[in-house]
């Protein structure tokens, strides 16, 4: 079975959109962690919590909830990997091989900097008593965005999805991130990391999609 290549137009700006990202993304990220490590965001996380969380209210609570079910690591990864395994069916097999090394590299990334920085959660981000855990960068960011964005990038190149199902994906990462932060479980500078975290992998993953598809 031969792999079905993407249309070509545009190949050269993709790539170099993809790198442009890439280097910014981890540039900015670099810039924040410093930040971090310094306890320089400390003032402002706080003020951006105290902010999110006057905003708290039962029905923003109820809708908050399922965001949390869907962006858990087992419900992203399992959905990935039953991506991976229509796009192989269908003989896409670049696209599977991209999108299959998404969760694997995030999840390398987000834990090499949990290891080196001692930024915990919130508070009151448990109520069960629980001693606080490492934070920086959210995992549940970073896994969702650098999936949902690597995910819109292989579909669009590969012309296998709607407009519509683009804009969700894109959307997705921003709903989550302002999840957590809502349901106090990360400070906004983690976030803001698994953003950028996110994005850098999903840019390194278009790379790899460029390359692949084209030689």
């Amino acid at each position: 079975m031969t792999d079905v290549a993407p249309h070509g137009e545009g190949r050269g700006n993709h790539s170099a959109g993809a790198l442009a990202v890439l280097i910014a993304t981890s540039t900015l990220l670099a810039f924040v962690a410093e930040k971090v490590r310094r306890g320089e965001t400390k003032a402002f996380d706080q003020s951006a919590r105290e902010a999110m969380q006057r905003q708290r209210t039962a029905a923003l609570d109820a809708t908050a909830r399922p965001i949390t079910v869907l962006s858990l690591p087992v419900v992203v990864v399992g959905a990935t990997a039953t991506l991976v395994w229509w796009l192989q069916r269908n003989e896409r097999t670049n696209a599977a091989r991209t999108v299959a090394g998404v969760p694997i590299v995030a999840a390398i990334v987000g834990q090499g900097f949990t290891m080196f920085f001692p930024q915990q959660t919130p508070p009151d981000a448990t109520s069960s008593g629980a001693a606080h855990e490492a934070s920086f960068p959210s995992g549940h960011t970073t896994g969702v965005t650098a999936e949902a964005l690597s995910i819109a990038f292989v579909l669009q190149r590969e012309r296998l999805a709607s407009p519509a199902v683009i804009a969700a994906l894109l959307a997705w990462p921003v709903v989550v991130g302002v999840s957590r932060i809502y349901r106090d479980r990360h400070w906004t500078s983690d976030i803001l990391a698994g953003w950028m975290a996110g994005t850098a992998v999903a840019a390194g993953a278009a790379l790899f999609h460029e390359r692949g598809a084209y030689g």
